[in-house]
């Protein structure tokens, strides 16, 4: 793992960050009958349920086994939520692929969206020569890039583009 540490140079007291990273999931992903894998569900409700406490905001994608998230917010709140997610036994090789100081937020609205496979995903990896999401392999322009694309399909609204996006539901995982 990669441990991350505060941006050099700045006090930071009053800024926010963000930070991409990337990581391999450290379980067998299964079949999502409702369109989302069910780990990568529970993942996202702790997240949302942390995130909306510490002020952090970001988006999570999540494909070929691979995790890349978007984590904006506070240093110190994005930082400590970086080292919790390292210490997550659903993770492993842990990489920072960007971590910049910002003025404003991309996903101000979202405590964690999550982004389906999505056409534009792969067409976003074709233009790069990537055959599967290998977001380890990702330059850090490669992140940014991919960060930017899904603040732009936020923007145009949920459910623009040829395959919708489908907002978490608790209710798809767990039997009632």
């Amino acid at each position: 793992m990669q441990h991350c540490e505060s941006v050099k140079g700045e006090s930071f007291m009053g800024k926010l960050t963000r930070l991409i990273y990337a990581s391999r999931a450290n379980f067998r992903p299964v079949e999502a009958s409702q369109g989302v894998e069910p780990t990568v569900g529970r993942i996202l409700f702790q997240s949302r349920r942390n995130n909306s406490r510490h002020g952090i905001s970001g988006v999570l994608y999540f494909g070929d086994s691979h995790f890349f998230q978007v984590l904006e917010g506070e240093p110190q709140a994005v930082n400590e939520t970086y080292r919790r997610i390292g210490a997550d036994s659903r993770h492993r090789d842990l990489t920072v692929l960007s971590q910049l100081p910002v003025k404003e937020r991309l996903f101000s609205d979202w405590s964690m969206k999550y982004v389906p496979a999505e056409n534009s995903v792969k067409a976003f990896l074709a233009k790069r020569d990537y055959l599967r999401f290998a977001p380890l392999r990702f330059s850090k322009s490669e992140a940014e890039e991919l960060a930017r694309l899904f603040h732009r399909q936020q923007a145009e609204g949920e459910g623009s583009g040829p395959l919708p996006a489908r907002r978490f539901s608790l209710r798809r995982l767990l039997p009632f």
